[in-house]
């Protein structure tokens, strides 16, 4: 087991030796140089977060095609950490898998902040995945900027993606949970 972790040192270190940047940055810089966002003035700010407050505290089927159009600009840029997309239908297609492997996908808003035209919404999220024994809760934070109209036009997420999904995965998830042991 020891030669094990040796042998994996060297490879990854050998990996990291070159000078080759995988910059996963760098889309969501550039989709925050062309989506500046405004900034709302405070009735408009209220309704607006209260839409993103309201399309996560349960979402389903039923709720994504009753509110999504009404909460994502045409050409939003969506990150989730998991996925980047580019435009409100890639968006709606890419919630609409999701009640798909889910019993339920709960969030709850605990606090607002603001920045400029950067608005911050601290929050916890339940998900249930089909044929799981547990609720997973997981805690982050989305970076929402708006257009004119109160509609998002960047979403970023900054949460543990691996204690929220990848470590409830069958065979990967057990490797994800053995790899945090012996970090």
């Amino acid at each position: 087991m020891k030669l094990f972790f040796i042998l994996l040192t060297v490879i990854l270190s050998c990996g990291c030796a070159g000078h080759a940047v995988f910059d996963h940055a760098q889309p969501v810089i550039e989709a925050e140089a062309s989506n500046p966002g405004v900034v709302l003035d405070a009735a408009a700010e209220r309704e607006a977060l209260g839409r993103f407050d309201s399309f996560f505290a349960d979402v389903s089927e039923d709720s994504i095609r009753s509110h999504i159009d009404r909460f994502y600009a045409p050409d939003v840029f969506f990150n989730d950490t998991l996925k980047s997309l580019r435009g409100r239908e890639a968006v709606k297609e890419y919630f609409l898998r999701m009640p798909q492997h889910t019993e339920f996908v709960r969030g709850k808003t605990l606090d607002h902040a603001r920045s400029g035209a950067n608005y911050y919404v601290r929050w916890i999220l339940d998900v249930c995945y089909k044929d799981a024994k547990e609720t997973v809760r997981t805690m982050g934070v989305t970076l929402l900027r708006f257009d004119e109209s109160g509609r998002v036009v960047l979403h970023q997420d900054f949460w543990d993606s691996s204690a929220g999904f990848y470590e409830h995965l069958p065979v990967l998830g057990g490797l994800m949970r053995w790899i945090k042991s012996k970090i």
